[in-house]
């Protein structure tokens, strides 16, 4: 007898998750070398990373809104992967240059960015229908990011840097190959979604994560472009730059398995609460010059704090909007933390590293921070839920 289709579905759907963020560890992680070998300097290379949040703000909620405007996310998703795989290998081949880099690399996030958002909503419907835990299924994620930053390692020493893009395109047709054996269900008639986002404007508790969302989820990202100044500046050898992204990411998947245990005793908006706060201390942390061995040592804290949050907020958002308009509340709630936030995040980070040096961009990350608590504790315990929005 084959495997069962729930069993099929569930290995289809980790697998999905896996190569979704393996696509991400495989690219940026390295980038950065690579632009530089291409004859990038440090300002262009800048400016090109800015590229990708600053398309994601806008792509985000576009590509949101066509899957809950025409309930077809598993179309969608498949056509984005596919056409982010292609952008990759044109972004190798013509990308020499800074402005048609530039343009390539916007192009290449106009689909990704939509890659994210849209797996957290099938995996959110996935686990309502079975009853799994959300956590267990985003683990896939980290996972594929961790294995992806030391294989893509690998094959940049072996075959030269250019080989992280043809690494991602794989791991995009492994993720589109995935996605065929995921099923999604389809309401009745389709969406008003500008009348949708004027109900989500309506739900405080909502609007005041995104928020909380703009000012952790940015010095998240930026420690991915920083971090590798700081552990410099700390004393750490290059090499164990890759180690400790690798521990990182490594150490975010049992704490995503673990978040719904976390989360059925202390509720889900107080493990959103310690996980932003733990970021917080991390942050400020690193800001008063650990020395390199205490940051691998604590390797965990990454875990502790972005695995658990980032599993977390997606259930958050799941359970404070319409059904019906899932995708597009994931897809600006990314759009706010990982684009917006990153965006201002990083510019204002690069200006305080110039100023004032990198520990005091950590310091910023640490204050910034704190005050995305402040919104999270008035979700937690201010504003109640009113399930009328929802309906």
């Amino acid at each position: 007898m084959g495997m069962p289709f729930w069993r099929r579905e569930s290995v289809s759907i980790s697998g999905l998750f896996f190569f979704v963020y393996f696509v991400l560890g495989a690219l940026y992680p390295l980038l950065s070398h690579y632009l530089k070998s291409i004859g990038m300097s440090g300002t262009q290379i800048g400016l090109i990373v800015s590229v990708g949040p600053i398309v994601a703000i806008f792509a985000q909620p576009f590509w949101g809104m066509l899957c809950d405007r025409f309930q077809m996310s598993r179309q969608i998703l498949s056509s984005i992967l596919l056409c982010a795989a292609a952008a990759a290998l044109l972004l190798l081949w013509g990308g020499r240059s800074f402005i048609t880099f530039a343009l390539l690399y916007g192009l290449l996030h106009f689909f990704q960015s939509g890659a994210v958002p849209i797996s957290d909503g099938l995996a959110l419907q996935y686990a309502a229908h079975t009853g799994i835990e959300f956590g267990r299924i985003r683990q896939w994620g980290a996972i594929g990011f961790a294995v992806a930053t030391l294989v893509a390692g690998l094959l940049a020493d072996w075959f030269g840097l250019g080989a992280i893009f043809y690494v991602y395109t794989v791991a995009q047709l492994g993720a589109f190959a995935c996605l065929r054996g995921v099923r999604t269900e389809r309401s009745m008639g389709t969406v008003n979604v500008f009348k949708g986002l004027a109900r989500l404007v309506r739900i405080p508790r909502y609007m005041l994560f995104l928020m909380s969302a703009f000012l952790i989820f940015g010095p998240i990202n930026g420690n991915n472009i920083f971090f590798g100044l700081l552990y410099d500046s700390l004393g750490g050898q290059v090499a164990g730059i890759g180690l400790a992204f690798l521990l990182f990411a490594g150490s975010e998947a049992p704490f995503m398995k673990w978040s719904g245990f976390f989360i059925q005793r202390l509720g889900l908006e107080k493990t959103i609460l310690i996980a932003g706060l733990v970021s917080a201390l991390r942050w400020l942390w690193y800001g008063t010059s650990p020395s390199p061995t205490a940051v691998l040592i604590l390797f965990f804290i990454q875990g502790f704090s972005v695995g658990l949050y980032l599993a977390s907020a997606a259930q958050f958002v799941k359970e404070n909007t319409p059904d019906e308009l899932r995708v597009t509340a994931l897809s600006v709630y990314t759009s706010m933390g990982l684009g917006l936030g990153s965006m201002a995040t990083n510019v204002v980070g690069g200006m305080l590293v110039d100023a004032y040096g990198i520990l005091t961009t950590y310091t910023f990350f640490g204050v910034l921070t704190l005050l995305g608590l402040v919104p999270l504790t008035l979700v937690t315990w201010f504003v109640k839920r009113k399930d009328t929005v929802l309906q």
